[in-house]
């Protein structure tokens, strides 16, 4: 089962370090692979847009007129990292245009999109490891290494090479995760007879 510090030992491994028992103990790898962690999964997570991270839905819309640049303004999803497309729930295939920024009257991130009725897909924000994909721990934990490598190993060239296995790796997984898709097969009527 993948686990925080399973993934940071495996970071470890990627610089030919020994493994750590605890993010808690009082050991320099340790106390650096905690500090980046939360921020290189978010990184790496928008990278791409891997199938267990991506999640579909209705927008909330927190105006009911439009707004004098012609669109309606909605909250930003809380746990979205990368909006991928916005689109009207009665035209699904069409991707809408759309604006994210801070809004100074509401106090929040919003979107301003030109429907009022606003779907989106997007990139969540995962912090259970267990539903990431195979291929996205592999990356995450060389995405770590190059983070602390220079700081752990004082070796910029196994930093560099860590960064060119990252790439080589992330690159594979974009393609396998592009690969994967879900075709429904038509199920055989049970009562009808096989020829």
């Amino acid at each position: 089962m993948v686990s925080k510090l399973g993934i940071c030992n495996l970071a470890l491994a990627h610089l030919g370090q020994a493994p750590i028992s605890s993010l808690n103990q009082a050991d320099e790898r340790a106390r650096r692979l905690d500090l980046f962690y939360e921020p290189v999964r978010d990184e790496v997570l928008r990278t791409h847009n891997w199938k267990f991270a991506q999640a579909e839905g209705p927008l909330m819309r927190i105006s009911e007129e439009e707004t004098l640049r012609g669109g309606f303004l909605y909250k930003y999803p809380t746990n979205a990292l990368f909006i991928s497309r916005v689109f009207d729930v009665q035209a699904p295939k069409q991707n809408l245009a759309f604006e994210a920024f801070f809004d100074e009257t509401t106090q929040m991130r919003v979107l301003q999109v030109p429907s009022a009725h606003a779907y989106a897909q997007y990139t969540r924000k995962i912090t259970d490891e267990t539903l990431f994909d195979a291929s996205f721990v592999k990356v995450f934990s060389l995405a770590l290494a190059c983070d602390v490598a220079v700081t752990l190993t004082a070796d910029t060239q196994l930093a560099s090479q860590i960064f060119n296995k990252y790439q080589l790796s992330l690159q594979e997984a974009r393609q396998s995760n592009m690969a994967e898709t879900y075709e429904q097969v038509p199920q055989q009527d049970s009562f009808s007879e096989v020829r």
